[in-house]
């Protein structure tokens, strides 16, 4: 019997075509805009992610705890020392693909009669491109062309028009160094950047960590080293790991190491806004639900005539339930592949090329964000997963099935007479 249950649920579907349709139409719509709509929070939230651990943390960040609580006001003497014994045993660590020594500092920048207050990225170049991508981001000129003649170095594309300065310009850069003392030094723009995150367009520059040395007379050491690594999931065990391999090195436990999970930024900001996204994307759920049940509610409102003939032929409370149940079932797997191959064919566009968001917000938007951390960036992309993908479509048939659950319930329980004079009330 449910074999024929199962042929004739089919067959009503593709009775009435234009009530099959828009029903189609309202669960494929509702299920393509949740695919969308949770791969594009999984993206934004992914990108914030990816910029600060790329910008500011690295997989783990080595520093001296001094220097962390300070770290807003950038102190220059909280430095760790001896690298050229450290860096070594920190790049031959299983899983680690790259170990960038930094120093921050903040300088004057002088061009003609123009100056600005910057931030100066002390990097070693090759190290810190493997890391950063810092190459893929001149927009002008090239990135250190030899790092081991003169004073080169590469400069946000903002901070640049700020300056007045292009290409093969020459700033001079001043600071204090780790004595208090003032020390000058002349460079040339080799190349300038732009990541379309404001705070570092607007505000940072980067030198060779050599050139960062010597202006600090700091010798062997850094303000931090970042290590990268093969899996970021295994931060947590290579920092248990660095730590005893530091112990020789800092046996007061003055050096810190913090693997990514554990930054103020993504403990603080990531799990608000994954909160704010997902109450979001609940109310949008919601209001899908609302409307593939109201779709699915009038699909079998209209129908209490047919519910009346099938009644009066014979069939059973319960063959009439599972009728209903087996119709909604065909029409939710249906909708919600459609919606999943759309939604999920837009998603994966958007994943791979991006949304430019200065056309979408315009480019003074942009120009007036100045925030401390890397949130915002031109080009913002989705992160479709197979769980968002299928999870999504199951929703859609669930909905689609508990939608019909009460009419159903109702339809089978009445009487073919009231069901010939269409008086089904819900």
């Amino acid at each position: 019997m449910f074999a024929d249950i199962f042929k004739m649920g089919w067959r009503n579907i593709l009775r009435n075509k234009r009530r099959t349709f828009f029903t189609l139409l309202a669960i494929a719509v509702g299920v393509m805009s949740v695919i969308f709509g949770r791969s594009y929070v999984a993206g934004f939230i992914d990108a914030i992610s990816e910029a600060t651990i790329k910008i500011q943390t690295g997989h783990v960040r080595i520093a001296r705890g001094e220097y962390l609580r300070l770290e807003r006001i950038m102190p220059k003497e909280y430095m760790v020392t001896g690298l050229n014994r450290l860096m070594p045993t920190l790049a031959a660590l299983p899983g680690a693909t790259s170990v960038a020594a930094r120093i921050k500092f903040n300088a004057l920048l002088s061009h003609n009669e123009k100056n600005e207050a910057a931030v100066v990225m002390g990097i070693d170049p090759v190290s810190a491109d493997k890391s950063m991508d810092i190459s893929k981001t001149i927009c002008a000129g090239n990135y250190f062309k030899n790092p081991e003649q003169g004073q080169q170095l590469v400069i946000g594309k903002k901070l640049a028009e700020e300056l007045g300065v292009t290409v093969n310009d020459e700033l001079l850069l001043v600071t204090a160094d780790i004595d208090y003392s003032t020390y000058a030094l002349p460079f040339t723009v080799a190349g300038i950047f732009e990541t379309g995150f404001s705070m570092l367009d607007k505000h940072v520059l980067y030198i060779p960590i050599n050139k960062a040395r010597e202006m600090l007379n700091c010798g062997d050491a850094a303000h931090e080293i970042l290590v990268f690594l093969n899996n970021p999931r295994q931060a947590g065990p290579a920092a248990r790991q660095i730590r005893q391999e530091l112990s020789p090195f800092d046996p007061r436990g003055a050096i810190k190491v913090i693997p990514w999970q554990e930054n103020e930024i993504i403990k603080d900001t990531v799990p608000f806004l994954e909160t704010t996204f997902g109450l979001i994307l609940g109310i949008l759920m919601f209001i899908v639900g609302l409307v593939i049940l109201n779709t699915m509610l009038m699909a079998v409102m209209e129908r209490c005539q047919e519910t009346g003939v099938i009644k009066a032929l014979g069939f059973k409370n319960r063959e009439i339930f599972s009728l209903i149940l087996v119709e909604a079932f065909y029409i939710g797997v249906i909708g919600s592949a459609i919606g999943g191959i759309i939604g999920g064919t837009l998603a994966a566009i958007v994943e791979k090329n991006g949304i430019d968001m200065t056309k979408m917000m315009g480019k003074g938007v942009f120009e007036k964000m100045d925030i401390p951390i890397p949130f915002f960036g031109k080009v913002l992309y989705t992160h479709l997963t197979p769980a968002i993908l299928f999870g999504s479509m199951a929703f859609g048939v669930v909905i689609a099935l508990l939608a019909v659950i009460y009419p159903a319930v109702k339809s089978s329980r009445m009487d073919p007479v009231e069901a010939f004079r269409s008086q089904l009330k819900i």
